[in-house]
């Protein structure tokens, strides 16, 4: 099942008992060598062999064209490759100069921006960003005087804004500009944003607010987003390769990663158009992130010239630190960035899922260690997920371990009672069905991903080794149901 948006993904604290960390001799190029051979799985069975594969094998297993990868060492890029190719029917090798859509890290780039222009003076975080709009009114909602939108609550994701992400529209139709979006007028096909709930009670993931703050900032400065952002974050931190601009894929020179479903096959026109561009349009390379990444740890260290540490403390502090929202989000939601951890361990984090790709870029600020991944797959998550958990287990971070787990014994009569089709509240449906993989059954879900189970300890769970993804089963009245993605199903007659 995949899910687009602020995609967070914790890191496991448990781990097998195995030999890593970075051996002082090895160069650069072993350790490189080393995550590219080391590539974990999100689960190790106790008593069984370690198992780890080489990137290749990785792409191939999941039908993951590409990824593209970056590795950041204390505090410096320390070496950046790209593996596979440009689309599934293609033999052009991608590079680490490829480019991808940053999905939704187009966010945090969004806000490093705005908090650059709060150091100077140019806005105010904590006004009604009414005060800046020009070119529409903010239609009354919940927000009151008192409690109005603002650039800090958009960042953040508690302005009231409508929740939800976007979908991108087909090369060759016609293009929504970014105020037909905001106001749901055709060509756009996503409703019109509404204020609605309070701003600053409570966290709904909001693409609809950052492209209130995009419209917001053309407004101010008279000029295009992509501009904006050229003049404020771009071109200051050397990222090269990465635009805002719709039409940079056909910029001569430009060498497009296209995107793919998770079958493997091609998105017609190679990929989706995003005019809601501070939400989901940016273009960019691991590199280019991994500069983003690395001058926000400088700042939080105030040994940045670009952003105050004082923003820096803000964009990493959590937005609700009174409310646990770990569970729901897999850490604790900043601005537009996921926190967790603390001291050393502190880490922060940012997915991004447009139709067509996964990316992901992770740092712990204190040790200086990280890493940014790019896919052009809507399966690229597992493959980079096994990625940064072969980089931790060669550099030696605190996090992104393997989940040590132990297999059980199951009754094949009884694991039968599950199999059938189970309805979730929330409208969508997964079946559990006979498999001869793993331990017999399996989730399969509505675009047929199938997942064969494991049987582990705990009263009737299983893991999907590839991925984690855990699923209980129970029987309340005589009913079977499962727990799946933390939502209850049951089982239809």
């Amino acid at each position: 099942m995949k899910k687009f948006g602020l995609v967070v993904l914790a890191a496991s604290a448990c781990f097998v008992q195995a030999k890593s960390g970075v051996e002082q001799e090895q160069s650069t190029t072993e350790l490189q060598a080393s995550v590219e051979k080391a590539l974990l799985l999100p689960v190790q069975f106790s008593k069984e062999k370690l198992k780890t594969f080489t990137v290749n094998e990785r792409l191939s297993h999941h039908k993951v064209p590409a990824i593209s990868f970056a590795l950041i060492h204390k505090g410096e890029l320390s070496w950046a490759s790209g593996y596979g190719a440009i689309s599934a029917s293609s033999d052009q090798a991608i590079t680490a100069s490829t480019v991808f859509q940053a999905a939704s890290i187009a966010k945090p780039v969004t806000a490093f921006a705005v908090m650059r222009m709060q150091d100077q003076g140019i806005l105010d975080i904590d006004v009604s960003i009414e005060n800046y709009l020009k070119s529409l009114t903010l239609a009354q909602g919940k927000q009151t005087a008192e409690a109005p939108v603002t650039f800090k609550n958009i960042l953040d994701h508690s302005s009231g804004l409508t929740a939800g992400g976007y979908l991108g529209y087909e090369k060759g139709t016609e293009i929504p500009s970014d105020r037909q979006v905001f106001n749901g007028v055709k060509p756009a096909t996503s409703k019109a944003a509404s204020v609605e709930a309070t701003p600053g009670t409570m966290v709904r993931y909001s693409g609809a607010g950052y492209t209130l703050a995009e419209i917001t900032l053309s407004d101010m400065f008279g000029q295009p987003f992509e501009r904006v952002m050229d003049d404020w974050v771009l071109s200051k931190l050397g990222m090269n390769h990465s635009s805002f601009a719709m039409d940079y894929p056909q910029k001569q020179g430009v060498q497009i990663a296209l995107g793919h479903d998770s079958s493997g096959k091609t998105l017609t026109g190679g990929w989706r158009v995003h005019p809601e561009q501070a939400a989901a349009g940016l273009w960019s390379t691991p590199t280019d992130l991994a500069k983003l990444t690395i001058e926000l740890s400088r700042a939080y260290k105030g040994k940045s010239k670009l952003l105050s540490q004082a923003s820096a403390k803000k964009m990493l502090a959590p937005v609700m630190p009174d409310k646990d929202l770990s569970a729901e989000f897999g850490g604790q939601p900043a601005m537009t960035l996921i926190v967790a951890g603390a001291a050393e361990q502190f880490l922060f984090q940012h997915g991004g899922g447009n139709i067509g790709y996964r990316c992901l870029l992770v740092m712990y600020p204190e040790t200086g260690d990280g890493a940014v991944f790019m896919t052009n797959s809507d399966a690229g998550y597992s493959v980079g997920l096994e990625m940064i958990r072969a980089a931790s287990f060669v550099y030696n971070w605190p996090g992104f371990k393997p989940k040590a787990v132990d297999k059980r014994k199951v009754n094949l009569k009884e694991q039968t009672l599950f199999v059938g089709e189970y309805h979730f509240d929330s409208g969508w449906q997964a079946d559990i069905v006979q498999t001869a993989q793993a331990d017999g059954i399996a989730v399969k879900f509505p675009n047929g991903d199938i997942y064969p189970l494991t049987a582990v300890q705990g009263e009737n769970t299983y893991l999907h080794e590839d991925t984690g993804v855990g699923v209980s089963f129970s029987i309340t009245a005589g009913q079977p149901k499962i727990l799946l993605y933390n939502q209850t199903a049951y089982k239809k007659h």
